[in-house]
């Protein structure tokens, strides 16, 4: 790797970590073309892809790493402590393996039960696959052995919210924030039980505070934009949409959110025109999209036929 090249990927990495994600992908397709091989950097495009809404092209990056990890890093079954299987897991994890993953924590449980970080790692890895009872079981195991673990509290209300037993999601990520007042990831989740509640303007203060804590946790301005619209203060929806975009410009959710928004007001060009670069930004693989644009064309030939009717009597 030369200097140059070098250079290039620590500033992706620093974009990355500064949760500029279009510039950090900018650079690290840049790096990828002189360094192809790099398992890291096609690992940390995944992540930023992902972060992007990008899901495929996530998936594929992903995948792309854990094969030439594969091709450099060749498994080897002589590794002995739970800590060794613990990172052997870690890395199969970042390099998109689940199964491989949750295979190495399991023999790291093997080794020592009480390891919660191996609890917890396969709880991540089982919700990846969707597997939330199972990953809601792990996290138990976690916490039974450390009840003290903020991001494992919130873990746990995150797959039960996937299992829509909102009460429990919310009581967990209360846990996670008693630990840890900046746990901001826990309001976010609190935020969407309550929205799934049907509390609405409880749902609205917890996206807020999730946002007092980190201003720039754009998923939680899409979220509030949401939850203003279904109460009806659109003005609100669409400051909350815009922000989204203007922190995260490639995220297709939020272009999709919002052109529903358009949408929804009858300004059906504009919310084409969102629908359209949600789909760019995730090669047409974005089936809500795609669904919503669909509805939209028929709304304007219908009010185009209505136009030509209305002028021919």
């Amino acid at each position: 790797m030369t200097n140059s090249n070098n250079h290039l990927y620590s500033q992706g990495l620093a974009a990355l970590n500064q949760g500029d994600y279009d510039r950090a992908l900018t650079l690290l397709e840049e790096f990828l073309v002189t360094e192809p091989e790099d398992y890291n950097a096609w690992e940390k495009k995944s992540f930023v892809l992902n972060q992007l809404g990008q899901s495929t092209a996530a998936i594929a990056a992903k995948t792309k790493a854990y094969e030439l990890y594969n091709q450099k890093n060749p498994q080897a079954d002589s590794l002995k402590s739970a800590d060794d299987w613990l990172q052997s897991g870690y890395k199969a994890y970042q390099n998109g393996d689940l199964r491989g993953a949750i295979a190495a924590y399991e023999k790291s449980l093997a080794i020592d039960t009480s390891f919660y970080y191996a609890w917890h790692n396969k709880g991540l890895a089982l919700v990846d696959l969707g597997y939330y009872p199972e990953a809601v079981a792990a996290y138990q195991q976690a916490l039974a052995i450390n009840p003290n673990l903020p991001q494992t509290q919130h873990a746990l209300g995150w797959a039960l919210y996937h299992l829509e037993q909102y009460p429990e999601a919310i009581a967990a990520c209360r846990q996670s924030l008693a630990l840890d007042s900046q746990y901001f990831l826990a309001w976010e989740t609190i935020g969407h039980c309550l929205y799934y509640l049907d509390q609405v303007p409880e749902s609205i203060d917890a996206y807020i505070k999730c946002l007092e804590i980190c201003p720039g946790h754009y998923t939680a301005w899409e979220s509030l934009g949401i939850a203003y619209n279904y109460i009806g203060k659109y003005s609100e929806a669409f400051l909350a949409y815009n922000r989204c975009l203007e922190l995260a410009p490639r995220y297709a959710s939020g272009w999709l959110s919002l052109g529903l928004a358009l949408a929804q007001f009858g300004h059906h060009e504009e919310a084409i025109k969102k629908y359209n670069e949600a789909l760019r930004l995730t090669n047409n693989q974005l089936e809500a999209a795609t669904e919503a644009r669909t509805k939209s064309i028929l709304h304007l030939q219908a009010t185009i036929l209505a136009s030509k009717t209305s002028n021919s009597l």
